[in-house]
């Protein structure tokens, strides 16, 4: 299981399992495909990334840890923007938005 909330510092991201034990990171990858993901993630997140290099950075993860094309189909996204406070879920359409943006057809 995986939390994200905001304080002060900004955004945060914690993963706890069943032992009680819990890690904290920048980013973070959970689901099939995951190891794959974490390794694209923790190889190319950087500190101070935008918002959109970041949904990109998110995207390009998911891509090289799924055998097939990404669609708003088959994929579901969320996000917590520290300056608005609060956590979204996209709709199909914000997703086929970000993967045009990416330069991947939906």
């Amino acid at each position: 299981m995986f939390f994200i909330g905001i304080d002060d510092l900004g955004p945060h991201i914690y993963t706890t399992s069943p032992s009680g034990i819990y890690r904290s990171f920048n980013a973070y990858a959970l689901g099939k495909g995951e190891a794959t993901a974490r390794e694209y993630l923790s190889t190319n997140y950087k500190k101070n990334l935008s918002f959109d290099e970041i949904i990109k950075l998110t995207l390009k993860a998911l891509k090289e840890s799924i055998d097939e094309d990404l669609t708003k189909e088959n994929i579901r996204l969320a996000y917590v923007k520290g300056e608005e406070n609060k956590f979204k879920v996209c709709s199909k359409d914000e997703i086929d938005g970000f993967i045009k943006a990416m330069g991947t057809t939906a």
